[in-house]
């Protein structure tokens, strides 16, 4: 509802296991609920990165933006579409730009990973990936599920190395285009404003992400605070006990048909 917001036309379908999915009034907003069946998702705890790491298996459109779960939009975003001119694929590096600097990953995966690429391979940070539907980007999906079945946990380096596998291009995004809380800090309020605050590290578990959103979007958090608020949704939740997972897919707004 947010992404409403600041993108009063752009077509998005919300990718979720959560039962809520299919009784919020999402269509009244534009959106398009996809509830991913159980045989689609296991219960371990990194079954959302076999999800993540298949999405263009996922997403009815040409060009997707993809957000992860986390992600807060502050402004608006399809002026990125443009960067499809230049690549099949685009992403914002990580804050930590470097492989070797990764430090949110097992050490057992990132020693794996180092010794295959260079310690000074770009990282790219997997919370927001604009593709467009390819021959190149198929494969390199296909290749990024492989990597990640390595360790089943996290996907981030699992794409690294799919990405070097596979040598696929990739367009820089500008930072602010996924951007941590704590570095977006100075460009509140400028002319270099965050589009998508990545709210990463545990701060929806712990509310932070809603009282950002309360912040920027009262409204939306009290909308959607009186849809579970509902008896019920009180009683669907007694009665579900599933793991949400929760993802963004966006399509570029054209006059073109898309085939689905």
């Amino acid at each position: 509802m947010a992404l409403r917001q600041q993108e009063p036309a752009l077509p998005i379908t919300l990718l979720s296991d959560h039962p809520f999915l299919t009784h919020l009034p999402l269509q009244d907003y534009g959106i398009t609920p996809r509830l991913l069946d159980r045989h689609e998702v296991d219960q371990q705890a990194f079954s959302s990165r076999s999800i993540k790491t298949r999405l263009n298996a996922y997403s009815p459109y040409q060009e997707t933006l993809f957000l992860d779960a986390d992600i807060l939009p502050l402004q608006p975003v399809a002026d990125l579409w443009a960067d499809l001119n230049e690549s099949d694929l685009a992403m914002v590096v990580d804050r930590l730009p470097m492989v070797s600097l990764c430090d949110h990953i097992a050490q057992e995966e990132k020693a794996y990973t180092l010794q295959r690429l260079p310690g000074n391979t770009v990282q790219f940070n997997s919370g927001v990936i604009l593709w467009r539907d390819s021959l190149a980007t198929q494969a390199l999906f296909q290749q990024w599920h492989k990597e990640w079945q390595q360790f089943q946990k996290h996907d981030q380096l699992a794409l690294i190395r799919a990405i070097k596998a596979v040598q696929i291009p990739v367009m820089k995004l500008p930072m602010t285009y996924n951007i941590s809380p704590m570095d977006a800090a100075p460009l509140m309020g400028t002319d270099n404003g965050v589009h998508l605050l990545h709210c990463w590290g545990g701060m929806v578990a712990s509310g932070a992400y809603r009282q950002f959103a309360k912040q920027y979007y009262p409204l939306v958090v009290e909308t959607v605070a009186q849809f579970f608020a509902d008896d019920h949704f009180e009683d669907l939740a007694m009665s579900n006990q599933a793991l949400s997972y929760t993802k963004a897919l966006l399509q570029r707004q054209t006059g073109e048909p898309i085939e689905i």
